[in-house]
Parts: C-alpha cells; structure tokens; sequence
C-alpha cells in the first residue's frame, strides 16, 4: 500500500475515538421522581425554570438543603468513570411548609440533560410515608458507579419524625447514568406521641450493610434516648443532629443489641424507597 491510500490508513488509525453523545439520567422513577425535562424543554415554574437553564457557565451555590429556607441551589460535581466532558447535576429544593420540592438536573460540560423532580407525597409514593430528601454529594463507587450521599427527613404532627441516608448508586451503561441500587444507610425514627409515659422508649433504629453479596437489614425497636447517646449521637426527642458518617456509625452501634430484628434482601431488590418493594417474610 503507497501513496493516498497509506496515508488515509494512517490518519484513521490515529484519530482519536468520536466524542458520546450527551450523558443522560435515568431509572430515578423507581425512586417515585418524575422525569419532567431534558435538552430541550423541561416543565417547572418559572422561579425554578431559571434556575435550571439550559446552559451553566459556573457553580451555583445558594442556601442550604439541610436547614429550612424558601430555596436552596447546589451543583454537586459527579465522578463519571472515563467521561470525557465536566458532569455536574443540579439540585435546587423549594423548601414547604411541611413537603419541599426536590428538582435535580444533570449537566454534561455545562450542557442540561435530563431534569428529575421529587415530592414526598403519598398520593406519588403508592402510599409510602417518605422523607424529603436531597444529596449531600456524590463520589466514585466500584465497577463504572457513581454513589450519591442521599439525606432525608421528615416531621409530622403529633411529634412523629424520622431521618435517614442512602446510598443511591449510578451506573454508567453506554451514554447514560442509570439508578443500579440503593441502600438504606441508616434511620432514626421517632414514634408518635399516644399519650403514652413520657419515659417510655419512643425511637426506631435501623441500619443496612452489604454483607456477602447481599444487604443486611438490622431493626430494633423500641430504642431509649439514653440508648442512642450512649453510641455518640447528639439527639433529643424533637431531632437529631445530622452527619453522615457519624449517624451510620451509631446506628451500627445501636443494633448490635441482640433483640435487633435481623433481615436480609438481594442486591437488585427494590428497598422500601423503590417501586416495587415486597416486605420480608416475617
């Protein structure tokens, strides 16, 4: 081979493989998200609409998802295994008076993807009484993942509240980012007043692991506050301090009690947060 044709055999042989396409978001409906928007329209408020543009230049941080405020704007950088372009999802929470509004959009080199949006509303989630939630970041995971820090909390009245984290884990499949699994870190949840004695134990304690290819689920219940501050949490009967590391650490601690109720699901079962869930066998 000489002349045009070697050279032309050269060039192909050292360009560099074409660019993906634009990295979407997808299978967060498990979780009861609505997908409500992508490259080319979303539907949203206006106030929120122009806080998910169809371009970002720079990162936007304004309030805090954890404390109560009318709005909270975050860019939350994700570390997508060999993508080649800046991945960053945006997350703004319109904070309720009792329900926020959890809007999360993904952004592949400043470029708007897929937007996802989040109510804790029973009528949304087949009946569940879940938490308002929103991510506290997100890091590298095992075989092609990302793992987003998810939080969640929720206060009802009569006194019933509860918190809790999760590992939601991503994987990357071809051009997009799509929901793998999630874990049930951690919870803490206050029981209603009844009128009971006031002394009376009033907490849930729960925590899951991965253990041998598959989660384990410890529950115990009923949990004393002096229990749980006796494993380091900062709690009292109207809320707990939040802090991720810290609170899966007393939760581990809290359980190891014997009477804690142990269980156990497979890796691609649906938690109680997803569609789909089916209660232990008792």
């Amino acid at each position: 081979m000489s002349g045009l044709p070697l050279l032309l055999a050269l060039v192909l042989a050292t360009a560099s493989p074409s660019s993906p396409g634009r990295l979407r978001l997808e299978g967060l409906d498990r979780m009861y998200f609505a997908h409500v928007g992508g490259a080319g329209r979303q539907t949203a408020p206006a106030s929120v609409s122009v806080l998910l543009p169809l371009t970002i230049v720079r990162p936007a941080r304004l309030g805090d998802p954890a404390n109560s405020g009318r709005v909270s704007v975050v860019d939350i950088p994700l570390p997508v295994p060999r993508w080649p372009r800046p991945a960053v999802l945006r997350q703004v929470v319109v904070s309720g008076e009792r329900i926020d509004e959890l809007w999360l959009a993904l952004y592949d080199g400043g470029r708007r993807s897929d937007v996802w949006r989040f109510q804790a509303l029973p009528e949304l989630t087949d009946g569940k009484l879940l938490p308002n939630y929103w991510v506290g970041g997100a890091r590298a995971g095992d075989r092609d993942t990302v793992v987003l820090d998810v939080f969640g909390s929720m206060y009802r009245p009569q006194g019933g509240w509860w918190t809790n984290g999760k590992d939601v884990t991503l994987a990357l499949r071809g051009e997009a980012l799509a929901l793998q699994r999630v874990r049930s870190a951690y919870g803490f949840i206050h029981d209603y007043d009844r009128g009971e004695d006031p002394d009376a134990p009033a907490f849930g304690v729960l925590v899951e692991r991965e253990v041998e290819g598959r989660f384990e689920r410890r529950d115990l219940y009923p949990v004393s506050v002096a229990a749980i501050k006796a494993c380091g949490a900062d709690v009292e009967e109207d809320h707990i301090e939040p802090g991720r590391e810290d609170l899966e650490t007393v939760a581990e601690c809290v359980t190891r009690a014997p009477k804690s109720k142990v269980t156990w699901r497979r890796l691609d079962e649906p938690s109680f947060a997803e569609r789909g869930y089916k209660p232990p066998p008792e």
